[in-house]
């Protein structure tokens, strides 16, 4: 099985979940969060569960840092 991170958009919220990959469905959620409002007190938590869960999210944060002063990506701004 391989586990996956799912990020889905509703109107004013974002939703986050971590389920398992099988054949042709998928395994029942192992962990869901909802930030509403761009609340950064709420995704500070869901990065807090994340790295609780093996996401490397020092990494990502370092590499976010770097792609945000990237001038080769000033089209994504």
């Amino acid at each position: 099985m391989v586990e996956i991170l799912v990020v889905k958009k509703d109107r004013d919220a974002i939703r986050f979940k971590v389920a398992d990959k099988e054949t042709n469905k998928w395994g029942p959620n192992r962990y869901e969060k909802v930030i509403a409002n761009r609340d950064y007190n709420l995704l500070a938590y869901l990065l807090f569960d994340l790295d609780n869960m093996g996401f490397p999210i020092q990494k990502a944060i370092e590499k976010f840092r770097a792609l945000k002063n990237d001038p080769e990506l000033f089209f994504l701004k």
